[in-house]
This record gives C-alpha cells, sequence and structure tokens, in this order.
C-alpha cells in the first residue's frame, strides 16, 4: 500500500488552512522552489488481525508518516498521522508540498525535535493492534511512537505522535495523553494471552459450555466457525423436549468496535453471543440456514467497525425458503427476552456478554423498531407468546 498527499481528496488540503483559527499553511510557493525529495520507503505494512484495517509506515529524505486505512471502506477516514520530521521544521506546513503530492514536514512549534530526528530504523518497528479492531500503536523498541485510536477511525482526528508536542491537524502530542498508555498495555496483555496455556479460546469454550449445559443439558451438535483459524468460534446445537437451540461461543473473545464512543462505561456492551431457539418441528433446512447466518453474522461488527447490541435489527435471508417464515426479512437483536432460558454467560476479562437473542421480524415491524425502537415492538408482541421462539405467527 503506497500512499501519497495527493491520492487524499484536495478539498481536505484547502479545508485546513487554518486550525482553531491559527494560520498553518504558508502560500503556495513557485513548483521550482520545492525541493526535490526521494521516493517515499516503507518501512513497515501490515494488515490487522481482524482483516479489517491496514497501516503502513512510510519515509522520504525529509519526514515519516504513518497510514492507516479501511480497504473498500469509503465512509472511513483515511488516516495520515506524522511521526518525524527528519530535518529542520519550517515555520509553517508548506501547502504546495501537499499540493504536489509531498507528505507535509511538521511546522516546528509543534516539533519536539524542532532541528529533526534520525530516519526510523524499520527493523526496530512493530505494529499493536487494539483488540476492538479499530485502532492501532505504532511501536520503536517496544515503546509507543504513534497510536491512531478508536475516535480517529472514524473521525477527523489524525492521532498522536511521540515527537509531536501539542495539537495539529497533522497529529497530537503523545505525552498528553496518558490514558492511552493504558490502553496500549492492555492490548498487550490481550496478545500476549493467546501465547498462553490454556489460551483464552480454551478458557472461554470450557465456561460457556459449562454454561449452556448447566441451563439447557447436553447439546446435540457442535460446529466450528472459525474456519480454523484465529479469533476461533463455534456452534452448538442442542435439543430438547420443547425447543431447539441454536448458540455461539467465542465471538465475546473479541471485544467490538466503537463501543466506547456510545457508552461512558463501555464494558456492559462490548462484548456478545447469538442465541436462536426453534420450535419443535422446525424445517431442518430452516435450521441449518440460521446456524449459518448466524456464523456469518459474527464478523459483522469488526468487519463493518461498528457494534451489534440490544435492539439493534439486522437483514436476515435465513427464512425466504420456509413458506411458514418467509415474510421475516430481519432479526431483532434482544438480550434476555421475556420467556427466554435463564442463562448467565461468563464474564470476558471482566465484561459482561450479552446474549443477543434472533427474533424474526418483517419488514414493517423492523420499520416500526427503527422508528420507535425495540420496546415498541415488545409491549405489541402478544403476551402469551413467547418472543424468543422462532415459529410461525402473524404480523404484528
Amino acid at each position: 500500500m503506497h500512499v501519497t498527499i495527493g491520492e487524499m481528496d484536495s478539498d481536505w488540503i484547502s479545508a485546513i488552512t487554518s486550525w482553531e483559527g491559527k494560520e498553518l499553511l504558508t502560500k503556495a510557493d513557485p513548483l521550482d522552489s520545492i525541493p526535490m525529495a526521494k521516493e517515499p520507503m516503507i518501512l513497515l505494512e501490515e494488515t490487522s488481525p481482524h482483516g479489517n484495517l491496514e497501516a503502513v509506515v512510510e519515509q522520504d529524505d525529509r519526514v515519516a508518516y504513518l497510514y492507516v486505512r479501511a480497504p473498500g471502506r469509503t465512509d472511513l477516514e483515511f488516516k495520515s498521522l506524522w511521526l518525524r520530521n527528519l530535518s529542520a521544521a519550517p515555520e509553517k506546513v508548506n501547502a504546495a508540498e501537499m499540493r504536489e503530492g509531498l507528505a507535509p514536514m511538521l511546522s516546528i512549534e509543534n516539533c519536539l525535535h524542532p532541528t529533526g530526528k534520525e530516519p526510523l530504523d524499520g527493523s526496530r518497528l512493530r505494529f499493536l493492534w487494539f483488540p476492538e479492531g479499530d485502532g492501532v500503536a505504532l511501536l520503536e523498541d517496544g515503546q509507543p511512537l504513534a497510536v491512531v485510536p478508536s475516535w480517529a477511525i472514524t473521525g477527523e482526528f489524525p492521532g498522536y505522535s511521540r515527537d509531536a508536542v501539542g495539537e495539529s491537524f497533522l497529529c497530537w502530542g503523545l505525552a498528553e495523553a496518558t490514558e492511552i498508555f493504558d490502553r496500549v498495555r492492555a492490548a498487550v496483555t490481550y496478545w500476549n494471552d493467546w501465547n498462553r496455556d490454556p489460551t483464552p479460546w480454551q478458557l472461554c469454550q470450557n465456561a460457556f459450555l459449562a454454561e449452556y449445559e448447566r441451563a439447557l443439558g447436553p447439546h446435540s451438535r457442535y460446529f466450528a466457525i472459525d474456519g480454523k483459524e484465529w479469533p476461533y468460534k463455534a456452534l452448538i446445537r442442542t435439543d430438547t423436549t420443547d425447543a431447539i437451540y441454536l448458540l455461539t461461543l467465542g465471538i465475546s473473545l473479541r471485544p467490538q468496535p466503537q463501543v466506547e464512543m456510545y457508552y461512558e462505561d463501555a464494558s456492559d456492551f462490548r462484548r456478545f453471543e447469538f442465541a436462536a431457539c426453534f420450535a419443535p418441528g422446525a424445517k431442518e433446512e430452516t435450521i441449518t440456514r440460521m446456524a449459518n447466518y448466524l456464523s456469518g453474522q459474527s464478523t459483522l461488527p469488526w468487519e463493518n467497525i461498528t457494534f451489534l447490541g440490544n435492539g439493534h435489527t439486522i437483514p436476515c435471508d435465513a427464512f425466504r425458503d420456509d413458506p411458514d417464515l418467509h415474510h421475516f426479512t430481519a432479526v431483532l437483536l434482544i438480550d434476555q427476552p421475556p420467556g427466554a432460558p435463564e442463562l448467565n454467560p461468563p464474564r470476558m476479562e471482566g465484561d459482561r456478554v450479552m446474549l443477543l437473542w434472533a427474533i424474526p421480524i418483517t419488514e414493517r415491524e423492523r420499520q416500526l423498531v427503527i422508528e420507535r425502537k425495540s420496546a415498541a415492538f415488545v409491549e405489541k408482541f402478544p403476551a402469551d407468546w413467547p418472543l424468543h421462539r422462532i415459529a410461525k405467527r402473524p404480523p404484528l
């Protein structure tokens, strides 16, 4: 992934002529006054373990940058984070350089080292991806050099850089962001745990199976839904005398992206597992399609850098070939719906795990949920009908 400023929207360059009222860019110098820069060299390049972000460190003979992007996502910001000037900083960022596609040097007022520093050595660098899949830290000799946190991926904030001071449109100083260091330490612990015995997956697998079987009895079928690759996860089927259950385990090993942007305390909302319940006599083809559907949706938050929670709806095609259920085109996710078995998923790294039951709904019912929240749907549902059970019913 070779990137240049020239690949960015030219409107972005025009929009950043000032930051908080300060003039940031020099006037457009004549092109012949721009020194020739060497072709940028890629020092480090990597795709996140979640497969949703790409990061690259580039350096020419003037400046080094960290670039982060979400492939195929035009709705997310292309992140360009200044890392280091290799020579004396200019008074202001040079607009002409940017218009020529050159990565800009940071202005002197925001440089911790105004005279520049030595070039970065790629062999001393590595990426540390955040468990949520919506941020990354760049480490030099194991210490944070730069951080693109979750709130930078979906907004205009550039990220934090160790060699910067204060705030600019190219970077903010890392030293002032003390809470970031806690996040970095937590990410290190998260990934180190996967090298321990037993692994987080082994602990999760045993704990969830024990809880599911405590409440519902022994499972009938066990399906690996991870393709034998990280992140490990599975789905079980449990047949009882009055219902058929589908339950996932392992999705909650990863905290979801972006939850902290909406909840002050994210610990109750960033982890989940799926559940579905069919009435006896349900068609096997429909049960199989639903199992495949839940497996596919288990990656949705990380692929889309979003999150799922109580009251959310998602399109669902699992019922389209079932004559009794084909009018259901989506599912409503409900945490602990009335009438559902009492299941208490184990906590993961201290976080509560939501057990989101997939409730089939029509398109009209989905609009009701979107417009008036899930409580409006639950209130309209017949009191004597098990809300969590997938079965033939008239639309509300």
